[in-house]
């Protein structure tokens, strides 16, 4: 059981065809990966996060960040590079978690 997927599911009873009509089309919302501010708030929640927490208002696309990033530098710093060196070095420990075919900003 521990091995065991959970996949969701959604399903639904059609009584026409605008009825069914109507469900595709929440359905197909589901696949777009696209992010909407109706009431055009998002400029305001960006300032103020870029103002209390600068950086960490870019998108994430993957968790890794949170992990090889800080893991990089914990490194440089267990290994005692002096910091006229840790550029490079940061630069050297980010292209071997390079995946290949990704673009050169994307890690891990």
């Amino acid at each position: 059981m521990a091995n065991s997927l959970i996949t969701s599911q959604i399903s639904w009873l059609d009584f026409s065809e605008d009825d069914r009509r109507k469900m595709m089309e929440v359905v197909t919302l589901f696949k777009l990966r696209e992010t909407r501010d109706e009431l055009g708030l998002g400029s305001i929640r960006t300032l103020f996060a870029e103002l209390l927490f600068p950086g960490t208002g870019t998108m994430q696309t993957r968790a890794r960040y949170f992990l090889i990033v800080p893991w990089i530098y914990l490194r440089l710093e267990k290994n005692r590079v002096p910091s006229r060196k840790a550029v490079e070095r940061m630069k050297q420990e980010e292209a071997r978690v390079q995946v290949p075919g990704e673009p050169v900003e994307v890690l891990g």
